[in-house]
């Protein structure tokens, strides 16, 4: 079991390390391609993706993943989710086209970045199919499938830009944002094509799209929705702080003012946060091989594997955030120049080096609570650091400027991580006294 467990673990990071130089490379091809206002334009607009998008979802691509482990009929949960899917994105794109004048103009208070906004509309149906492919493949322990989906995505989004910007080197800001946000539907539309051939060649999924719904119950919607809603409940106010974080910090500022914490604003999620946090892109993939993998081995009484599971993949998380804080720590500047050639935001870089070790354990902790059912104590610990996250923006923006974005981020973090931890301590203390 154990060297099952490495083994399996190794290919994971050996694929995840290939998709995270591929991510990074587009993220360096941003930084370098795209102009200052450009890019502002982008992260402004990007917290708005992410928060529709949020809502589309509903948390069901996780879910999926776990209740297809522990069903012996996985076609049942997937028929499901693909029904709610459907109706929640029909919703919100609905709402979200009427929206988007009003949130340009009123809450980014910024007109030109409508085509952005827009641009953000045919992501929201193509992220959705591709969650819900992602949660099916690791519901049914297909992992490698699962990941490598990510090569196809940031390959296609490279190549995208690539051709773009050569053909058209002198754009104006906004529609170089607007085609980096039109690259991520690019790189969504592969990443499904790839998962989707995967599982039509293994004959794993239904062909007959007539049949689709028939013999739906009740229980297949509940099973999915008690796991889902918890999650969307988390991941919707970790969004929403993300959406609220640029209207809150302008709030109340003169226009000098508000225009400097833009631009920091743009730095610290173009630049800043993509290095720090760089630790994510294997934390989150050997999370989501450790959600479905310990709920089918917990579920079936196998507490032994269950544990030895949980254990490796955490302590390979601390290992490797640990070693990225080293990193930035130490070699701060140097980081900075080698991806974007500037030496903007080193000391803060820095700063927020060592208190980030521990991002990288938030999220096999929140697996882990999912897994054992306590998803609704996720809400309420990801809500506080979401509250003082968005606290120490809104009160210490007018008197430190732009430094309370890193205070925010990182307070808010910490507060969520150490709340994780310490529920699942008194859990598994007491499910084991």
């Amino acid at each position: 079991m154990k060297k099952t467990i490495i083994r399996s673990t190794f290919y994971l990071v050996i694929l995840s390390v290939i998709a995270k130089a591929l991510s990074f490379i587009v993220r360096i091809l941003l930084a370098r391609k795209l102009s200052g206002d450009a890019m502002n334009y982008y992260s402004l607009a990007s917290s708005t993706m992410v928060f529709m998008i949020t809502l589309a979802q509903m948390g069901i691509p996780n879910a999926l993943s776990k209740v297809i482990a522990q069903s012996h009929n996985p076609h049942k949960p997937l028929k499901a989710a693909i029904f709610l899917s459907v109706c929640s994105n029909v919703i919100i794109i609905m709402l979200f086209l009427f929206a988007i004048p009003f949130m340009a103009h009123v809450i980014l208070k910024q007109d030109v970045i409508l085509p952005v906004l827009y641009a953000i509309l045919p992501l929201i149906p193509i992220v959705t199919i591709s969650g819900i492919l992602k949660g099916y493949l690791f519901g049914i322990q297909r992992h490698m499938s699962a990941t490598a989906c990510q090569l196809f995505e940031e390959g296609s989004r490279i190549i995208f830009l690539l051709i773009i910007f050569d053909r058209y080197p002198l754009l104006d800001a906004v529609s170089m944002a607007r085609l980096a946000m039109i690259s991520i539907s690019v790189g969504e539309v592969f990443s499904s094509i790839y998962m989707l051939l995967s599982l039509l060649i293994k004959k794993r999924t239904p062909l007959h799209v007539p049949a689709l719904f028939h013999d739906l119950q009740r229980k297949n919607f509940d099973e999915v929705l008690h796991v889902s809603i918890p999650m969307t409940g988390s991941r919707l106010i970790g969004s929403l702080t993300y959406f609220l974080e640029p209207i809150v910090m302008v709030y109340g500022l003169s226009a000098l003012q508000s225009q400097a914490m833009i631009n920091a604003y743009g730095s610290v999620n173009g630049y800043i946060l993509p290095i720090i946090t760089m630790p994510s892109f294997l934390t989150i993939t050997l999370s989501n091989f450790l959600l479905p993998s310990f709920t089918y081995h917990y579920t079936r009484h196998h507490e032994a594997q269950a544990n030895k599971l949980f254990t490796t993949i955490l302590g390979c998380c601390f290992l490797v955030g640990m070693g990225c804080s080293v990193i930035c720590y130490f070699y701060n500047e140097e980081l900075l120049q080698l991806f974007y050639h500037t030496n903007k935001g080193a000391l803060l870089l820095k700063q927020m080096a060592w208190p980030f070790a521990l991002y990288a354990l938030q999220p096999p902790l929140s697996s882990m609570l999912h897994a054992l059912s306590l998803s609704k104590k996720t809400v309420s610990d990801t809500l506080a650091g979401s509250l003082i996250r968005i606290g120490c923006v809104a009160f210490l923006s007018s008197q430190i400027g732009p430094a309370a974005l890193s205070i925010g981020i990182t307070a808010g973090m910490l507060v969520t991580t150490l709340m994780h931890a310490f529920r699942l301590f008194f859990a598994f203390r007491k499910a084991y006294s």
